[in-house]
């Protein structure tokens, strides 16, 4: 189910740390990674590289750090200055945002050099847009994938148009089987997504493109996401299926890790290609695709999408899948974790085991954690209730 999106939502912004502090961490005790500290978000610099303290199942750890630069380490007269001493310390969703930005950033460096582009066939009609704007998003999430070891079994393509006939004649060509367009858009074989291209832009189904019509630029960053949304959802099949071919049917994983892992990923791509560069959590609540941070619980928890339901029922549902997803990527093994869950689960069948195996945490764990992370009282949490179990589709 897509959601139309939400105006006028602020973007987030990223506070820095004062080096001073750093300094004065550093200096009373050596810090590696995995030891104790003592607070979340707090950051220390030792031997070239900056720490963070995390919290990683009921304790407080340092990070595996990431490498500074011998510039940005400040001299002692600076960290004395009362400007360094008066900056703030970041928030537990800043600390979580700059994890996964460091982590991104890793997994960038291993992108492959030569994969398949992503094709996006339109109708004739549309303008240029529909077909260009997401290209540097899509073939940069390929390349990533293939870079960091996930392999597409067949060309990732999207098929946007108005007519009904059109696009299943062009669908046909190119599916596996039986394209099904009376639903709106839907992905088939684990390789192409087709459908109508207002549901693509979260609009209405008597909006019509083929006559020109121009987009506009909130529509352009919806395309763009929208379109490497599904490149991302054709990797998460294949990394299920491993070496087989997407036959249409599987084992769901629980809705919320699905839809935050390609939610995440496609953010990620788009706003390292958008121009200006923004973070992905800037880019997503900017262009009304995401809701800002939840500081209170929505109508329903992560708990009630463990099945395949994607029902949301709200913005700010749908919006917790992406900040769930983000905190086990910061936390708890990186986006490579995400992949690992989804070929276990892809095994098992079990999803419970497979996410301890994957992420270090168990199921239960992770709530308390999240609910932690929010800052939800104790007395306010809903009860825990056994893990949904599997369901085919």
């Amino acid at each position: 189910m897509r959601l139309n999106p939400r105006k006028g939502l602020a973007a987030v912004a990223c506070l820095s740390i004062g080096f001073s502090i750093l300094n004065a961490e550093s200096s009373f005790s050596a810090v590696k990674a995995g030891s104790t500290c003592a607070k979340v978000g707090q950051t220390s610099v030792q031997s070239g590289k900056k720490f963070t303290c995390v919290k990683v199942g009921k304790s407080l750890q340092w990070n595996k750090g990431v490498a500074v630069s011998p510039a940005s380490a400040p001299s002692p007269a600076a960290s004395k200055s009362p400007s360094a001493e008066s900056s703030k310390a970041q928030t537990p969703h800043e600390v979580v945002v700059s994890q996964v930005l460091a982590n991104w950033k890793s997994w960038l460096s291993k992108s492959a050099t030569t994969y398949v582009p992503s094709r996006v066939i339109v109708e004739q009609g549309y303008e240029a847009n529909w077909a260009t704007a997401s290209t540097k998003a899509t073939n940069l999430l390929i390349a990533s994938f293939e870079g960091n070891g996930q392999t597409l079994l067949q060309e990732p393509i999207t098929v946007l148009g108005d007519n009904k006939d059109w696009i299943l004649k062009t669908g046909n060509t190119l599916s596996c089987g039986t394209v099904d367009v009376q639903q709106p858009l839907g992905i088939y074989c684990g390789h192409i997504q087709l459908g109508y291209g207002y549901f693509i832009l979260n609009g209405n189904s008597a909006d019509k493109y083929a006559g020109g019509t121009a987009l506009t630029p909130s529509q352009i960053s919806t395309l763009k996401f929208m379109v490497t949304h599904d490149v991302a959802t054709m990797y998460e099949l294949q990394a299920q299926y491993g070496s087989l071919k997407y036959d249409g049917t599987k084992n769901q994983i629980p809705a919320w890790i699905r839809e935050g892992f390609v939610q995440l990923f496609s953010a990620l791509a788009v706003s390292e290609t958008n121009s200006p560069k923004q973070t992905y959590v800037d880019f997503m609540t900017s262009s009304n695709l995401l809701d800002q941070f939840p500081k209170a619980l929505c109508a329903k928890t992560l708990q009630d999408f463990e099945s395949k339901d994607r029902n949301w029922g709200g913005f700010c549902t749908y919006s917790q899948n992406f900040y769930g997803v983000e905190l086990l990527v910061a936390r708890h093994g990186g986006l490579d974790a995400l992949l690992n869950f989804v070929r276990l689960f892809g095994k098992s069948d079990d999803w419970p085991t497979s996410f301890k195996s994957a992420f270090g945490i168990s199921r239960e764990d992770f709530y308390t954690e999240w609910y932690d992370y929010l800052g939800i009282a104790k007395a306010d949490r809903p009860a825990l209730t056994p893990a949904a179990p599997s369901i085919h589709s």
